[in-house]
């Protein structure tokens, strides 16, 4: 199991350039691993060490999908492969197996936001910007940081975390007190294994703002680092930190929905509606009332769980 483990670790951190067998080795890999922890539990062994370490494999696998993707390109694909098994692999719990479509889901959904944003702000933009900058000048340090930090974000949906950390270090360098790239840089450090350098930002923040507030904002980058398992293990200890903050209810949701755990999102995404409500924070009842709705249109596909609405939250 830890050799599986060892190696299924640098495969996946190293799988560019790896070439077609060791991509589709990786695969196996990660098969015979999920195989191999309820039989040894079942043994009576402590695993926990294990499942941390399971964690972190999982974690780079989705950070490098799109190299290991084009690894198995020669081989028709994931898709091929994944036809080519004896039994269907589960979408929730051998998601590896279904890189691709997650991939293509992905893609439809930003290009249908790209095109209801652009849709929505076109017209504004013609006159709005110039207005804007004329009689509302930015600082030049907050645009530089801001334009960084979209970097940093871009650079994470590829995968390429410790470039988007090179931006980040930038924008914090412009604007060195603002929490959403302090927060942000935190995570992405303990992503790239640099926990010495995201301390200090978290004793900063931790004596500037609630705990709760600091582990929702970081889940929430752990999210778009592919780092789900994680988030969903900060975002839960940030709803026990505070009951009422709705963004830490969201933040389990989003989670939850990205494992494929769609009746658990609903319930969170409603919590977070029904506390951001109780709160006076309309804006985050509105957001939350948009995931839930969004999610429970969504078209189920073949043995995946029903979504249900709760009446009530936390």
């Amino acid at each position: 199991m830890r050799d599986l483990l060892d190696k299924s670790y640098t495969a996946a951190v190293n799988v560019k350039g790896a070439g077609a067998e060791q991509a589709r080795q990786l695969l196996a890999n990660l098969d015979r691993i999920h195989e191999l922890f309820p039989q040894l539990e079942a043994q009576g062994g402590d695993l926990r060490a294990e499942r941390g370490r399971w964690q972190e494999i999982q974690g780079a696998v989705r950070r490098h999908a799109a190299d290991l993707r084009a690894e198995l390109a020669p081989l028709g694909g994931i898709r091929a492969l994944r036809e080519s098994l004896p039994d269907a692999p589960s979408r929730q719990e051998r998601w590896w197996w279904w890189l691709d479509a997650a991939a293509s889901q992905h893609i439809r959904k930003r290009l249908l936001v790209t095109v209801a944003v652009i849709a929505g702000i076109a017209l504004a933009l013609v006159g709005g910007v110039w207005a804007f900058n004329k009689f509302f000048p930015v600082d030049p340090l907050v645009s530089a940081a801001y334009g960084h930090k979209l970097n940093a974000e871009n650079l994470v949906t590829e995968g390429k975390l410790q470039e988007a950390v090179t931006e980040l270090e930038a924008a914090r360098d412009a604007t060195p007190d603002d929490p959403d790239i302090l927060t942000s840089l935190a995570a992405l450090y303990d992503l790239t294994d640099q926990e010495d350098k995201a301390r200090p930002i978290l004793q900063k923040l931790r004596a500037d703002f609630p705990p709760s507030v600091i582990d929702s904002n970081i889940a929430q980058s752990y999210v778009a680092a592919g780092a789900v398992e994680k988030a969903l293990t900060l975002s839960l200890q940030a709803v026990e930190e505070d009951p009422k903050n709705p963004q830490s209810y969201l933040v389990v949701g989003i989670a939850y929905e990205a494992l494929g755990k769609t009746s658990l999102a609903s319930q969170y995404y409603q919590q977070a509606a029904n506390v951001a409500s109780a709160v006076g924070d309309h804006q985050m009842e509105a957001f939350a009332k948009v995931r839930l709705a969004a999610l429970i249109q969504k078209p189920r596909l073949p043995g995946s769980q029903p979504t249900t609405s709760v009446t009530n939250g936390g």
